[in-house]
């Protein structure tokens, strides 16, 4: 059987459009995508959040020598899902923006949440938590 065509350009556009003749192959989904889902991203191509908690022994904010991690004594809460610290969290969507919750006893007041935005493929950031150290228990005197 042989089909023969006449005459009109648009409508032979129209199928060459309808069958992406010209461009090239047409993306589906196959049959293991539509049962098992999407392959997940590779790590490079999503962003990574990494946190540790230490103790701020001068209490200034920051790391320094000699101020050791704090293991197991904080933990964050990122896209509703608990990270007992040190923590390392991958596969976090590029463009978009994650609040990090994060508790504990010695935790310092101004580092218990932080807003986390991924701008970029493959960007891993670092959030060093400070911790004060426990103060030794003194007794009050009030005078009578």
């Amino acid at each position: 059987m042989y089909l023969f065509l006449s005459g009109n350009p648009a409508s032979a556009a129209q199928s060459q459009a309808d069958f992406n003749i010209k461009g090239g192959r047409v993306k589906k989904d196959n049959i293991f995508n539509i049962f098992f889902g999407r392959v997940p991203l590779m790590p490079t191509e999503t962003g990574t959040v990494i946190i540790d908690a230490f103790w701020d022994k001068n209490g200034n904010g920051q790391r320094d020598e000699g101020e050791p991690s704090l293991d197991k004594g904080v933990v964050c809460v990122l896209d509703e899902i608990e990270y007992p610290v040190p923590a390392f969290i991958p596969g976090l969507e590029n463009g978009m923006n994650y609040l990090l919750e994060c508790s504990g006893v010695h935790l310092s007041e101004s580092v218990k949440k932080k807003n986390i935005f991924i701008k970029r493929r493959g960007q891993i950031i670092k959030v060093d938590l400070p911790c004060r150290p426990p103060q030794p228990f003194q007794a009050s005197s009030h005078p009578e």
